[in-house]
């Protein structure tokens, strides 16, 4: 089942080739065309690219996916194992590709010899790699439920979680110096993010499917 999943999903991976590649294509475009040295941002830029992708299959499959699998048979649990393992191998994907066209990019700049030997690498930190699939996962199955329980009413819910993370970081670096420590918002706000992934596999397990 999981293997016929897969398959179906062949052009899921062929998308997310497509755009890592061309981001990667984007990041060494202005040296190539200007014959200037790279800037080697593609460990930055490839993970956070990743991460949009993760979201955007995550939320497919939980809002889409589960009911379908549901319609056909398949028992709720065994269709959210699906799904997670999913958006899972999507996720696996996509970083792995990341890392590894990090290195091509390395491998590229290295055989230049206009490069300087003191060229800034941006790259995220390790555990960044890590967390970065595990949050997009969760921020699209909390999405994908939300949808899933609230139809078209939901894209006004996940318009205003977009806005939320556009401008709330900008608010705060705003008035960053005026406010007290941020440690206790910052674990409150993941313990209610949390909360709500929670709520999102209880919902599915129990929610019903529209026909």
């Amino acid at each position: 089942m999981y293997v016929k999943l897969l398959r179906s999903c062949w052009d899921d991976f062929a998308i997310c080739a497509g755009v890592l590649a061309g981001a990667l294509l984007l990041s060494l475009l202005p040296s190539i065309l200007f014959s200037s040295p790279p800037l080697m941002i593609s460990g930055l830029i490839l993970p956070i690219v990743s991460a949009f992708l993760i979201l955007i299959f995550s939320l497919s499959y939980f809002g889409f996916q589960f009911s379908h699998l549901v319609r056909f048979g398949s028992t709720r649990r065994r269709s959210l194992a699906l799904t997670f393992g999913l958006a899972a191998t999507v996720a696996l994907f996509c970083m792995l590709l990341s890392a590894l066209l990090t290195g091509v990019e390395g491998l590229l700049v290295s055989i230049r010899r206009d490069v300087p030997p003191n060229t800034e690498i941006f790259s995220l930190p390790l555990w960044a790699w890590f967390a970065i699939p595990l949050a997009a996962i969760a921020m699209g199955a909390l999405c994908g439920t939300i949808l899933h329980r609230f139809g078209k009413k939901g894209m006004w819910a996940l318009w205003a979680i977009w806005m939320s993370v556009c401008f709330i970081p900008q608010i705060f670096n705003s008035y960053l110096d005026h406010l007290p420590d941020l440690t206790l918002p910052g674990i409150a706000s993941g313990a209610a993010l949390f909360l709500a992934f929670c709520w999102s596999i209880w919902y599915l397990l129990r929610a019903p499917v529209p026909e």
